[in-house]
């Protein structure tokens, strides 16, 4: 049998934590300046928060100042890979994304072997029937919802494009993106917005990417973010079973939702 690394094996392995950190803190350090960027005198955000009525927004109406705290929240990783340089942002993506990949990979083959043996908690003799262990039918049904949903990931993460100095860039910014499409901001803006903020960070990349920011990080950020949603919504379809009751149920699903938002963060 195959020596599988445990999850806090590859945690030792790959050490995420450390870039998790990070993230948390360099947001923090450069929140106000994040701020100020979006909110200068010539900013276009400005003419979209002059509290208008926004339906899909948690109140009625939104100040200035809120959302431009608003919009901050969305560019937390952004922030920190905006600090970086070209190989360093390359080197980030690859090693959280060899970290998720692996980890993914490693909890489906255990899982799998778990599955595979049905007799797990008990032992069959022909000479001498058993009953059904309905501990275990319950315990091998949340394998398999769990399994499902690992094995939609792994295919996902076989499909990844190679990693390139803007991958976490234009991953991190599609919830951003999306939010100014509903906010009705014209492309003009956003991109004025985007150099604006790139300008302020002096942010490292290539001058034919700076030129063409639809190309280079809108279009592929709001990629990314569509098919995570729509993975996100296939959860549901997975996990059911009528052999786990309700509570039990929810909880696997507010897991699954959970393991996916985060392996999808790079």
């Amino acid at each position: 049998m195959k020596n599988l690394l445990t999850t806090q094996q590859l945690r030792e392995k790959y050490k995420p934590d450390s870039i998790l950190k990070s993230v948390d803190e360099i947001f923090e350090i450069n929140f106000d300046k994040l701020i100020s960027s979006l909110t200068h005198d010539d900013s276009p955000l400005n003419k979209y928060g002059q509290d208008q009525q926004i339906s899909f927004l948690d109140s009625a109406s939104i100040n200035s100042d809120d959302l431009a705290n608003k919009v901050a929240s969305f560019l937390k990783d952004t922030i920190y890979f905006m600090t970086l340089s070209k190989k360093e942002r390359t080197k980030v993506t690859q090693k959280m994304r060899a970290y998720y990949s692996e980890v993914v990979k490693n909890q489906l083959h255990r899982i799998d072997q778990l599955i595979a043996d049905q007799e797990v908690g008990t032992l069959k003799h022909t000479t001498d029937p058993s009953p059904v262990h309905k501990g275990m039918v319950q315990v091998f049904q949340i394998l398999i919802m769990v399994r499902n949903n690992l094995e939609i990931e792994n295919d996902y993460r076989k499909g990844l494009a190679r990693s390139g100095y803007l991958t976490g860039l234009q991953i991190s910014m599609g919830e951003f993106f999306t939010f100014l499409n509903k906010l009705g901001m014209n492309q003009k803006d956003q991109i004025t917005l985007v150099q604006r903020l790139f300008d302020d960070f002096k942010v490292d990349w290539e001058a034919g990417d700076r030129e063409n920011i639809k190309l280079s990080l809108q279009s592929p950020a709001l990629d990314y973010y569509k098919m995570t949603q729509e993975d996100l919504q296939k959860i549901s379809s997975l996990i059911y079973s009528n052999k786990v009751n309700d509570s039990i149920m929810t909880n696997l699903l507010e897991h699954a939702i959970t393991l996916k938002k985060r392996v999808r963060r790079f």
